[in-house]
């Protein structure tokens, strides 16, 4: 049973209330406060570049999915992946009524069924220290990434998650939560 068939069914309506209220809270809160400093650091490490492949793993409601397909643009394509359908469907939404035929959506909370190296940039906002499995997920993100890729992981954990991509990345820069690492091998 999935985390959102379990609010369905099984939480009393205030749990899902505070769901509810959580989604659209946190993309508020990204949007206003949080969202245009972390962006400003693509353009520091130039994350994100017209034409590319970028998965978004963990992609939450899109916020930072829709600028990035503004970025890559008609030649370039978006990856969003979210363990929650409901996330995926309100980036849908808004890839809809942005015009943007740049993004596909992809349900998982580990694997992402695309080829192996094939994206040139990956991003991981606040997901990593909710991962379970963060050793598999990150080796999922190393066959995917193409040899001169890079993934950007913005997280709380700062250095703690340098332990868990020993063999598969290196560090190639950091500032403060966000940290550039380059594939190995």
């Amino acid at each position: 049973m999935g985390i959102e068939s379990f609010l369905e069914e099984r939480l009393n309506p205030i749990y899902r209330a505070h769901y509810a209220l959580w989604v659209h809270w946190w993309s508020l809160w990204r949007s206003i406060y949080t969202g245009q400093n972390i962006r400003r650091k693509w353009e520091q490490f130039n994350l994100v570049k017209e034409g590319q492949s970028f998965l978004d793993y963990g992609c939450g409601t899109g916020d930072f999915t829709i600028p990035a397909a503004r970025i890559v643009g008609v030649k370039g394509k978006i990856y969003a992946l979210d363990c929650f359908p409901r996330h995926l469907k309100i980036v849908e939404k808004k890839a809809k009524k942005e015009g943007l035929s740049n993004i596909e959506t992809i349900l998982s909370d580990n694997k992402t069924s695309l080829p192996d190296e094939c994206i040139d940039t990956i991003w991981m906002c606040d997901v990593l220290h909710e991962v379970e499995q963060k050793r598999a997920v990150l080796e999922e993100l190393h066959r995917v990434l193409k040899g001169e890729g890079v993934l950007a992981i913005y997280d709380g954990m700062r250095d703690r998650v340098l332990s868990y991509t020993i063999g598969l990345f290196s560090l190639s820069a950091r500032d403060g939560k966000l940290l550039k690492l380059a594939k190995i091998g």
